[in-house]
């Protein structure tokens, strides 16, 4: 029976550089960085997260995937104060597409990644 989401990657260009990003930017905790061939397995998450996000570098084994880097990578990270995440993120000049947007079904604002993966960040209505 499967019970959860183990791990999502992203595809980057850098591993050094989103690792960075992920943890400095998100704030989110580093929870493996090993040795994987000629890359990296680099696991980061948000503190408390079951999923967690891998920080792939993009190689050959992955080459059908090269179109993806710097897309929307549809993936959504839930925050619980909007305003707060936003301020934060801003003056840590992360880059943001779609400013915080109210909607019936909550507010929302799309950052990128230093590879120009867009990230959805959504605040649940109350």
């Amino acid at each position: 029976m499967i019970d959860a989401v183990a791990t999502i990657c992203i595809f980057v260009s850098d591993q050094d550089r989103a690792k960075a990003f992920y943890t400095e930017k998100l704030g989110f905790e580093l929870r493996e960085d090993a040795p994987m061939g000629a890359s990296r397995w680099i696991a980061v998450a948000p503190a408390g997260a079951h999923t967690e996000v891998i920080l792939y570098k993009m190689d050959e084994n992955w080459e059908h995937y090269r179109q993806v880097i710097g897309k929307s990578q549809a993936i959504t990270f839930n925050v619980t104060d909007m305003a707060a995440t936003y301020a934060d993120l801003k003056a840590k000049g992360v880059r943001i597409l779609q400013e915080p947007d109210v909607q019936p079904w909550g507010t929302f604002m799309m950052i990128l990644d230093e590879d120009d993966n867009g990230l959805l960040l959504v605040e649940q209505p109350k």
